[in-house]
């Protein structure tokens, strides 16, 4: 009898091009290119979990996914290879190992880590135009910094959450954990924030909410009241994808991939 084998991987992707991770029938999906692939080399069916169902045109450096093979003698260092020779370069396996049985991505996570990439200034590099948030103007770090600190514990987050159709949440509220703000070369500026879990696009409209606090159109002190009103239409603008990176996963005290940054 094949034994069964938890496979675990870490995957970074561009997902300019993609309609997100979750499997569609809108349009290419990273789950299903990398599913394609996979059975392809397995020669049998195969089913991905994954940690985060990112959205169309949010990016990976970190996503972790797991599938379930009973091949025999199965090279992960050679599938590894063959794996990304065939995913054509936008979407990459950085890491691959053996896991627990038992190993669900989903449901053993711990917290998540997402990055957002600012452009600020007038111009924006061309070459970042995929892969940030154009903002031409000036942005008051103070005060970002001071809304952001409103926006660390645990909340009821509803007014950082967008309606998905057919998906309610049963209780929305999360822990952030962390908030950073880096400042990058080409005038461009890196948000970090890390959390237990996520609501539909909160990471977006957190962003976005700071970038209104930077550009004065919502004073920090405005935030306590945001989060107590529970109402979308309270908060700022949803951040456009484009500038949204799954940074890790974390499972208990350690994270699933180094510190890399980009």
């Amino acid at each position: 009898m094949a034994q069964i084998k938890r496979i675990k991987m870490v995957i970074a992707y561009d997902g300019t091009n993609y309609l997100g991770w979750q499997a569609t029938k809108m349009g290419f999906s990273v789950e299903e290119s990398l599913k394609a692939v996979l059975e392809k080399i397995l020669q049998h069916p195969v089913s991905i979990e994954a940690a985060s169902r990112t959205d169309a045109g949010v990016h990976a450096i970190g996503q972790v996914a797991a599938f379930t093979t009973s091949k025999p003698a199965l090279d992960l260092q050679q599938l590894q290879i063959s794996l990304n020779r065939l995913l054509q370069g936008t979407i990459a396996i950085r890491r691959i190992e053996e896991a627990e049985e038992s190993f669900h991505p989903t449901i053993h996570a711990k917290a998540k880590e997402y990055h957002y990439y600012l452009c600020l200034g007038k111009a924006q590099l061309p070459q970042n135009r995929l892969y940030s948030w154009h903002i031409p103007y000036l942005l008051d770090r103070e005060a970002m910094e001071r809304a952001a600190a409103h926006l660390l514990g645990k909340h009821d987050f509803s007014s950082f959450a967008n309606v998905k159709k057919n998906e309610s949440y049963q209780d929305p509220t999360r822990e952030v954990l962390r908030i950073g703000f880096t400042d990058l070369i080409d005038g461009r500026l890196r948000i970090e924030i890390k959390g237990d879990c996520f609501l539909y696009k909160m990471v977006r409209n957190m962003v976005g909410t700071l970038v209104y606090v930077g550009r004065g159109k919502i004073q920090p002190e405005e935030i306590p009241e945001m989060i107590r009103s529970k109402n979308r239409k309270a908060a700022g603008v949803t951040a456009p994808a484009c500038g949204l990176f799954l940074f890790g996963v974390y499972y208990g005290r350690k994270k699933t991939i180094s510190p890399t940054l980009i």
